[in-house]
């Protein structure tokens, strides 16, 4: 084994030892995305190709029958802005600017709640009157009648005083009026800062010990009613006794927004939220202050986003002079309301899969392109893993609520730059992330030279032939003794932009530094002056995100949604939550891969430089012929006895990635894991982030790996470009790497001459297992 140590790229992502001794080669990979093509293997061993002689094995595919298309298509309906004082019912389908609000808690409403409220219909509006909002009747009353409410208020007090003693009853109400001055709480303006009440400490009155859960809820739902600015919770009995003690304190979010909405409306307001009945909306008087208006925005969607949806209308009698702001609050399309189901049920989704091929594009792009052609989410798509962007690539996808007869009609008639797509069918199910044997490799490395020094002198003839002797004897070392299985420097993104790398990014969101994470995805790269860059120094220096969103190229489709939310949510901590909580679910996930795959590469390159390529003691193995899909309870610890019965080989050893349920070496190699970790400022606790929904459990991955089916040849070009092929000329022989045991090397006898001015090009083919990078596969030939 060889341990050499690599450029300061390379060491920066942890990338530093070689198995082999030979001297390797220098050459240009990726000169052009040309010379590097990826096919996915499908879990059936065959190549994916984009044509009719690629026959789909899905899953179940022979069973599956065209079905009707279902109305989640119609339900992500792509709209046109509002340009009217009119108020349609599509008009917030788009709306995802982006009223998210992470990890907030439903309170569930029991059955008797409804029934307290049947004897008192609330008259907000239906979804048929707030389309004539501002227009037909803009003296429209969407609110409750006092009298309604004074009656709703009854009845919570009387079930209270029922399950209650009154002397109960009496001091919650001594409690509500104590809180807060009820002069403040009972203005009709909206109040600022200084006036909100800080309250008194320990501000809390215990209701007593309740047993029954349906009594509970009652009492939750009649205190919530009548005195909205409290809220309740309950805790043990701290005597141990059968039920839960219901305590009443401050509603905190009662006054963030009684800062914005005056006394007559945020009663009934907090009533809607609670009620939520999804078929109603709701119109808070506006102030007429933009700024003020984009606080409101965010307030509620702070609190309320991950249901509730806001939008500002302009009314008016048609003079300027009249012109007034509303803005509707309604429930999310996606969000059903108590007791109801989403119309779109599990039997009715259908899913079509289809072969996607891509030219040097970003996967994210990509399927935002086409999410924007089909009008589905980009969360819609799934597929078996993201594939490098300087490459020409082709690999399976699936795409849910979307029928093969649309997708055919679509793309049909679409056509989008680096981008085809065939092979259109059903399937019964979306594709699983590794959900595929491997990948194909087609590589060209341009302007091969040896390695070794002293060799300048020698004519052009016998450089081909001792080139084609170091790439025999390198090939044949990496079927021999494989490679590292090092997770590539397109894991970790850009190399020229050090500072905002996808590892980097992934460890601030581990530490909870969300602001530092998306500072990093919006900080410019150095040296670098095209429109993309402006814009992001341009956000550096002016936290303008409004007009840093009109700088940026619409292409830049992870920036612009960034830059969309904190337009939209501010600049605070919880802005840049919901900026991160805009982006995808995979892209979140990957950036806190990304940072994993550093820690396993840093580990790897100390494992090599540690124990060679022997298994040690205290080893974690996956034992071969165990499925990819593997429970963690299946990965063994190496004993002694273990090593001396010669259990198992190389080839079974792996790493973990860390994550919150992962177990790793007991030798030298875990405590370095945890040491790692701990100087990173994590612990095994900081993988599971629900304010963004992430929960990393960890994995993990071989340590070594062998490609298969390989093929060589070099060939000289008589064009001074690297790009452009002219003349090819065969050289003596061609290599081929089997598989099999038996197997031999076969070469071709053919030779010709070369003229000074041809430079030596290879042509590498052969596969991969799943998650394995060809780079770094050529990496250990080239010994660069």
């Amino acid at each position: 084994m060889a341990n050499i140590e690599m450029d300061c790229t390379s060491t920066l992502f942890g990338i530093e030892s070689f198995i082999s001794d030979h001297c390797g080669f220098a050459g240009v990979i990726k000169h052009d995305f040309k010379d590097f093509v990826v096919h996915e293997i499908d879990m059936h061993g065959n190549m994916v190709q984009l044509d009719e002689t690629y026959k789909i094995c899905a899953p179940g595919i022979d069973s599956v029958k065209e079905r009707v298309e279902c109305t989640l298509d119609e339900d992500h309906a792509v709209e046109s802005k509002a340009t009217s004082s009119k108020c349609p019912q599509n008009a917030f389908q788009n709306e995802d600017t982006c009223h998210d609000s992470a990890g907030f808690k439903k309170n569930k409403t029991s059955h008797s709640h409804q029934q307290l409220l049947s004897n008192s219909t609330l008259t907000h509006t239906t979804d048929k009157q707030s389309n004539q909002l501002g227009a037909e009747n803009p003296n429209l009353d969407e609110k409750r009648t006092s009298e309604t409410t004074e009656t709703c208020k009854s009845t919570y007090l009387k079930r209270l005083r029922e399950v209650l003693s009154d002397d109960i009853v009496e001091k919650i109400h001594a409690f509500a009026e104590s809180e807060f001055d009820f002069n403040i709480l009972r203005s009709k303006d909206a109040i600022n800062d200084a006036q909100i009440p800080n309250g008194r400490k320990n501000t809390t009155f215990s209701v007593g010990v309740v047993s029954s859960k349906e009594t509970r809820a009652e009492i939750h739902s009649a205190i919530k009613y009548v005195f909205p600015h409290l809220c309740t919770d309950t805790q043990k009995p701290s005597d141990g006794s059968d039920g839960l003690e219901i305590i009443i304190q401050t509603n905190a979010t009662y006054w963030k927004l009684r800062r914005f909405i005056v006394a007559d409306e945020i009663d009934n307001f907090m009533h809607f939220v609670g009620e939520k009945e999804h078929s109603k909306t709701f119109s808070l008087t506006c102030p007429e202050d933009k700024e003020v208006r984009t606080q409101l925005h965010r307030v509620i969607a702070k609190y309320y986003g991950s249901f509730l949806e806001t939008k500002t209308f302009v009314t008016s009698d048609g003079s300027d002079q009249d012109r007034s702001h509303k803005i509707v609050v309604r429930f999310r399309q996606k969000y059903g309301g108590r007791g109801q189901k989403r119309k779109v049920t599990e039997e009715k989704t259908i899913f079509s899969g289809f072969i996607l091929k891509k030219e040097n594009l970003e996967m994210l792009d990509v399927i935002n392109k086409l999410a924007a052609t089909l009008r589905v989410h980009s969360s819609d798509f799934s597929y078996a893993g993201i594939k490098d962007k300087k490459a020409i690539t082709t690999q399976l996808m699936c795409v849910k609520g979307v029928s093969t007869q649309r997708l055919n009609s679509h793309f049909s008639k679409t056509d989008v730059a680096g981008i085809q797509v065939g092979n259109i069918h059903p399937l019964q199910g979306p594709i699983q992330r590794g959900q595929l044997k491997g990948n194909h490799f087609d590589i060209i490395v341009r302007d091969v030279k040896l390695q070794k020094k002293g060799v300048g002198d020698i004519d052009e003839t016998q450089m081909v032939v001792r080139v084609e002797e170091e790439v025999k004897k390198a090939a044949q070392n990496v079927k021999t003794n494989m490679f590292l299985n090092y997770f590539g420097q397109q894991r970790f993104g850009s190399i020229s932009d050090i500072q905002g790398n996808a590892a980097n990014i992934g460890l601030e969101i581990l530490k909870g530094n969300y602001v530092q994470a998306v500072k990093y995805l919006l900080s410019p790269i150095e040296g670098k002056d095209d429109a993309v860059n402006k814009a992001k120094k341009f956000f550096q220096e002016t936290q303008d995100a409004k007009t840093t969103l009109s700088m940026m190229p619409n292409y830049k489709s992870r920036e612009c949604m960034l830059l969309k939310a904190l337009h939209r949510h501010g600049l605070d901590h919880d802005g840049y939550t919901k900026a991160l909580l805009s982006i995808p679910h995979s892209m979140r996930q990957l950036y806190v891969h990304s940072y994993c795959s550093l820690v396993w590469n840093r580990m790897a390159t100390q494992r090599i430089k540690l124990y060679g390529s022997q298994l040690m003691e205290g080893d974690l193995v996956i034992p071969a012929g165990v499925d990819k899909a593997i429970t963690r309870d299946q990965v063994q610890t190496v004993t002694q006895e273990n090593i001396s019965s010669r259990s198992f080989t190389i080839q079974d050893l792996v790493l973990p990635l860390p994550g919150n349920a992962i177990q790793y070496p007991s030798n030298k190699v875990g405590h370095l894991y945890q040491q790692s970790l701990k100087q990173d400022g994590l612990s095994q606790n900081s993988f599971r982030l629900n304010s963004l929904k992430l929960n990393i459990p960890g994995d993990y991955r071989k340590l070594f790996a062998c490609p298969t089916d390989m093929t060589y040849k070099i060939y000289q070009e008589t064009s001074s470009s690297l790009v452009e092929t002219t003349t090819q000329v065969e050289v003596p022989r061609t290599l081929l790497v089997s598989t099999t045991n038996n197997s031999s090397y076969q070469e071709s006898s053919s030779k010709e001459d070369f003229t000074s001015k041809n430079k030596i090009n290879l042509r590498l083919s052969f596969r991969l297992p799943t998650s394995s990078y060809a780079t770094m596969c050529v990496r250990e030939m080239m010994k660069q």
